[in-house]
């Protein structure tokens, strides 16, 4: 199922490099009172039995200003760690002087969770990071990694979530 996984994502970043390279497009930055939505296919590995999981997630980000946002995140994980995860995640964008269609980002959330067998969780993660290209004006690609603790009354465990593809729509 993982090589499935990957070889679509690699398919998607290819098909949308090659819509880069044949198109025309304006500058598309992030700008103040913004909505951006987010969906993003990753994989989430940890320790203390955080076994590798697919990461599906979804994300309303919302703009206050044109460099900071804060958003909602809902992920599901499938596979070695099955669970539902809520959280928000605050982030810096910082434009690349000569780039305009490219941002990275960086940032933190917090958040929660149950798994399937109804254990809940906490999670913190710190830090945020990532980048996003300007495919139109309203599409736009990037890719998102985080580095979080995930928290019970019993156990610390560290995480990574590997977000490869995340597609854009800002409106």
């Amino acid at each position: 199922m993982f090589k499935y996984i990957y070889r679509l994502s690699w398919q998607l970043v290819l098909a949308a490099l090659i819509f880069v390279s044949f198109s025309t497009t304006t500058h598309a930055s992030t700008q103040a009172r913004q909505f951006v939505f987010n969906g993003g296919l990753g994989v989430f590995v940890g320790t203390e039995g955080l076994d590798a999981s697919f990461d599906i997630s979804l994300e309303p980000e919302y703009f206050f200003t044109e460099h900071t946002s804060l958003s909602f995140r809902f992920d599901i994980t499938a596979g070695g760690t099955d669970s539902v995860h809520f959280g928000t995640r605050f982030r810096y964008y910082f434009d690349i002087p000569h780039h305009e269609r490219i941002n990275i980002f960086v940032g933190a959330g917090i958040g929660g969770g149950v798994t399937f067998d109804g254990a809940g969780f906490g999670d913190v993660a710190i830090p945020v990071f990532g980048w996003q290209y300007d495919i139109t004006k309203h599409f736009k690609i990037g890719s998102d990694v985080s580095f979080d603790l995930v928290f019970n009354s019993d156990n610390l465990a560290f995480a990574t979530r590997l977000m490869p593809v995340v597609l854009k729509y800002a409106f």
